[in-house]
């Protein structure tokens, strides 16, 4: 099983510039560790949930200094990319990258489809046509001619080619959506179960399920789930640390956006949806986070504790799930960078061999 580490790139309290160079280390760190991959969403517009627009280019930055872990895109928003553009810039970072890209895409946060000024009603359209249209794209043929309903190509070969042939391997996000979940099935593609801010274990496991229903029978499922993390020494310090990172990231996903009031029109974002809002609203403070999880355990997917408690309690999620690939989300919300390299480091030394 594989086992990589995650970051929504979140920075309260922090500068965009320190969070850069704190990512930059932690991938390094990663690499040295064993980690075997690490994963970035991709974000626009100037709001504390992420300041992340360009995964790719952090990737290749990194790839110079980490010569070995894998990189995925968790997640790059479908809807907003031309096929032909993002089929062009993963193949390149492929090629920097040595063949080290894992391209995640999904529909996207709602705030970010708004502000490209694309018509929230068809993210998913736009979401399962832009998906065909990279795998045509990637057989590195001739395109004379290929139409859509939202893009249409003319005269095109991808260049420069990937690494990875056909193509670097390819997930889908299914968060909450049985049709995102059964898309990602059919299209023979894997899927990213970001399990770690809250979304229910009976919810993750359904879409599991339903992914894996849906895979054609000469596909092999790669579920990639994710968990929220923290491991430390004692079990005080880490459910202080990892109630302090959850509850920070969830009051970002539940502010969604820049506060200031947008007059023209009603911007979409996790708060104006009931479920959505009410998981990060008992989330949102240290306090709340501490209690939900330890009242909530194991349907809120957070792992806190010491070495022994963590390899046990990811175990139960693993035996539940059989995912192929783990990803931790320990580096979230206002964590230090110190806590969270230490956790990183622990969590390698102890948690990745009994796991593996």
């Amino acid at each position: 099983m594989k086992i990589g580490l995650f970051t929504e790139f979140s920075y309260p309290g922090k500068s965009e510039h320190q969070l850069y160079a704190e990512v930059l280390e932690q991938i390094a760190v990663a690499d040295e560790l064993g980690y075997d991959f690490f994963s970035i969403t991709e974000s626009f517009g100037k709001d504390l949930f992420s300041c992340s627009p360009f995964p790719l280019g952090v990737y290749v930055a990194a790839a110079q200094r980490a010569r070995r872990i894998r990189f995925l895109t968790g997640i790059v928003s479908m809807p907003i990319h031309h096929p032909a553009m993002l089929a062009s810039q993963v193949a390149a970072a492929d090629l920097l990258t040595e063949g080290r890209i894992m391209l995640g895409l999904g529909r996207g946060h709602p705030w970010v489809i708004n502000r490209m000024n694309v018509d929230a009603g068809t993210s998913t359209a736009r979401f399962e046509e832009g998906i065909r249209m990279l795998v045509e794209i990637f057989k590195g043929g001739y395109i004379e001619k290929l139409d859509g309903k939202f893009w249409q190509i003319r005269d095109f070969k991808l260049s420069p080619p990937p690494v990875q042939q056909p193509h670097p391997p390819i997930y889908t996000a299914a968060a909450t959506t049985p049709d995102s979940a059964s898309f990602a099935g059919k299209v023979g593609q894997g899927l990213v179960q970001p399990g770690y801010l809250g979304i229910p274990f009976d919810l993750v496991r359904g879409l599991t399920e339903t992914y894996r229903k849906n895979l054609p029978a000469v596909k092999s499922s790669d579920v990639v789930l994710g968990i929220h993390c923290h491991v430390a020494r004692t079990r005080e310090e880490a459910i202080t640390n990892g109630a302090l990172a959850l509850s920070s990231q969830a009051d970002v996903f539940l502010r969604g956006r820049l506060s200031r009031p947008v007059e023209t029109e009603k911007i979409q974002t996790y708060a104006s949806k009931s479920a959505s809002r009410e998981a990060f609203e008992k989330l949102c403070t240290p306090e709340k986070a501490r209690k939900a999880v330890e009242a909530e355990w194991p349907n809120i997917m957070a792992v806190w504790g010491t070495t022994e408690e963590c390899v046990e309690k990811i175990k139960f999620y693993v035996d539940a799930m059989h995912p192929e690939q783990l990803m931790l989300n320990i580096a979230s919300g206002s964590l230090a960078q110190e806590k969270v390299l230490a956790s990183m480091r622990l969590c390698a030394e102890k948690v990745l061999p009994a796991l593996r």
